[in-house]
């Protein structure tokens, strides 16, 4: 692939984002936090001119809706993912212990890795344009100093397309550089172009000229994996079409995430199943703004002769004599305006519901008064609404995580200490990392723990029932795994997996518990 074939590839997936783009464009003004202001003075609703942001209230439920995406998926206080052997091993290596505890390790590595590096900052950086916009994506990546590092890509700022099973499998993002951070990234002005070049001479314009780059990644359609890596990477300086460096990566290094997909690959952003409630917010915001300026200086009608003896400032007295014909009164007085503020308060109920801010109200509410069976129903309803958006953003993450593994693992930030099961023979006389069993990745949020109580819900609810029965049938009891459903219940609570025994050491601990029970009983013929 040459410059022009990038530069080509952009402008064709540029055109296919041009209805998420102008969505991006209005959804900036009433809903995106970080620009509330400078809209055109054209842009008006109902015939009033909206140049300001009027209510806040759809930037606030996109603010609360990141923030809780941050916190119920990703929440920074806990170990909210776990990787566990791929299936593809087999159920062998699946129940190896030496590979569980590795993995394990290998969990609470990255987790603390994530934490010394900025991936939350970027994380919600994204999550923001995910809920905001319906997509966010952000890069990782590893330092010389063997530091994960993250860096956000705003929305304007890339373009990207899925494979034939729906996951971002290349984009391309547009940045511009001057020549002095062209040739420090790049590793030497040599590698410039030659306009670059003649930029980097000059002590004016290797700073003030901006070149526009673009960097395009994307899967090779043949490689070698033995000595190739996967996807191709290109910078190309738009301008002259020149590449400036190519390279590869070994996965794919961009996280995209969508809130909801409808119709190709860009996301689906929650506020514009309630535009028009937003709107309509904005127009009826400034319509009782106006009116409550009027209700607090109301317009008066001055005779003639009360012009300019009229004191309206507070305590102000206007003298009048007896031939002083009308008095100044109030005229064109308010209405009453309570109907517009109910449909104001219908409106923002409907912004809520699109960003799910009931849903998080009943995750903080007080469920004193209400049952344990009234308080699953609820959760089970409103968790069933926000799950397909949860399962986008899981589907749409893991690679990112896969990534982070193999990041950290390249740099030999796990224990050295490899299961053989993971290893094979590298065709060199020695054992490398088996690509294959890349882990699964496994979420313990908030989120997925809520997920799991409302399906363990109908098995904890069940054991009255089936005590019942038992009484009337002790075989029964044989019918059910209650070893099994004990740890799915305690996982589902999210007990630490350490804590749970393994099969081999539950039946140490059994047999442990049999002798002592053997010893504590008194020898035969005594009492």
């Amino acid at each position: 692939m040459n410059g022009e074939e990038v530069i080509s590839l952009y402008n064709n997936l540029e055109r296919e984002k041009q209805d998420a783009a102008s969505w991006a464009s209005e959804l900036k003004k009433f809903v995106y936090p970080f620009s509330p202001t400078g809209l055109p003075s054209s842009f008006s609703f109902l015939g009033v001119g909206l140049k300001n942001l009027h209510d806040s209230t759809a930037v606030r439920a996109n603010q609360r809706l990141a923030a809780a995406h941050q916190s119920f998926l990703s929440d920074p206080g806990k170990l909210w993912f776990s990787f566990e052997p791929s299936a593809a091993l087999g159920s062998a290596v699946q129940k190896s212990g030496p590979v569980k505890k590795w993995l394990r390790d290998c969990a609470e590595r990255t987790y603390q890795a994530l934490a010394e590096s900025n991936f939350y900052t970027v994380n919600h950086q994204a999550l923001l344009d995910r809920c905001g916009f319906g997509t966010g994506s952000y890069y990782g990546g590893i330092s010389n100093e063997n530091r994960l590092m993250f860096a956000y890509v705003p929305f304007d700022s890339f373009v990207f397309a899925e494979d034939e099973q729906g996951m971002p499998n290349l984009l391309i993002r547009k940045f511009e550089w001057n020549a002095v951070q062209a040739a420090r990234w790049l590793g030497g002005a040599g590698k410039l172009n030659q306009p670059m070049k003649d930029a980097y001479r000059d002590e004016t314009e290797r700073i003030k000229k901006k070149f526009t780059i673009l960097h395009a990644v994307g899967r090779k359609e043949n490689y070698d994996p033995l000595t190739d890596k996967e996807f191709f990477s290109f910078y190309v300086e738009k301008g002259n079409k020149d590449i400036l460096e190519e390279g590869g990566f070994g996965e794919f290094p961009y996280m995209v995430s969508r809130f909801l997909k409808w119709v190709g690959p860009w996301g689906l952003a929650p506020a514009r199943l309630c535009w028009s409630n937003i709107l309509s917010l904005q127009y009826s915001r400034r319509i009782t703004r106006m009116l409550g300026e009027l209700k607090a200086f109301p317009r008066l009608k001055v005779s003639k002769d009360l012009v300019g003896r009229v004191s309206l400032r507070p305590g102000g007295q206007t003298v009048v004599g007896q031939g002083d014909a009308v008095l100044p009164f109030e005229w064109g007085t308010v209405g009453d305006y309570r109907e517009v503020m109910n449909e104001m308060e219908m409106d923002r109920q409907e912004v809520r519901s699109a960003f799910y801010l009931d849903m998080l109200d009943l995750f903080g509410a007080q469920t004193g008064q209400m049952t344990a069976t009234e308080v699953n129903a609820r959760l089970e309803e409103r968790l069933l609404a926000f799950s397909p958006t949860f399962c986008q953003h899981l589907n749409d993450f893991r690679p990112m995580m896969l990534r982070i593994f193999r990041l950290m693992l390249d740099a030999r930030l796990f224990d050295p200490n490899i299961p053989s099961e993971l290893m094979r023979p590298n065709g060199k006389g020695g054992q490398e990392f088996n690509p294959k069993a890349l882990p699964d990745v496994v979420y313990n949020s908030k989120f997925a723990q809520l997920m799991k109580q409302v399906q363990l819900s109908g098995l904890v609810g069940s054991q009255d029932t089936i005590a019942n029965m038992a009484k009337f049938d002790s075989g029964v009891i044989a019918r059910f795994d209650f070893d099994f459903a004990a740890q799915e219940v305690v996982r589902g609570m999210g007990v630490p997996e350490s804590f749970i025994r393994n099969d081999k050491e539950k039946m140490e601990a059994l047999q442990e518990m049999q002798e002592r029970m053997m010893m504590a009983q008194p020898p035969a013929g005594e009492g």
